[in-house]
């Protein structure tokens, strides 16, 4: 079992960019991202669908990490954006349905 996951929610700027965004994101985030936060141990990602409208152009990345550090990943993560190490693309809708992200830590009953 994972010991703490990263979901982070992101969304391509219009129907157009849809393959621009997934090369980016397959090709160039995940790697950064691994990069940055060496305890990704996973990356699966999903697409937001109504069972009854289809695909909502909305999508999720679950990493998984080894490590219950998340203030260590979420710091390092940061420092991995402000420096240009994990690039973003034009192709990410960053103002009407901007990426968000939520920290887990495994909850061991």
């Amino acid at each position: 079992m994972a010991e703490g996951l990263l979901l982070a929610w992101s969304s391509p700027v219009s129907q157009e960019s849809v393959a621009e965004f997934e090369k980016w994101y397959e090709e160039v985030h995940i790697p950064e991202v691994r990069a940055a936060i060496p305890s990704i141990s996973a990356v699966e990602r999903y697409e937001l669908v109504d069972p009854e409208r289809g695909p909502s152009g909305r999508f999720l990345a679950v990493y998984r990490m080894d490590d219950a550090d998340l203030a260590k990943a979420a710091a390092a993560l940061a420092e991995g954006v402000a420096s240009g190490r994990i690039r973003m693309t034009t192709a990410m809708d960053v103002t009407n349905d901007p990426p968000a992200t939520q920290w887990y830590r495994a909850h061991n009953a």
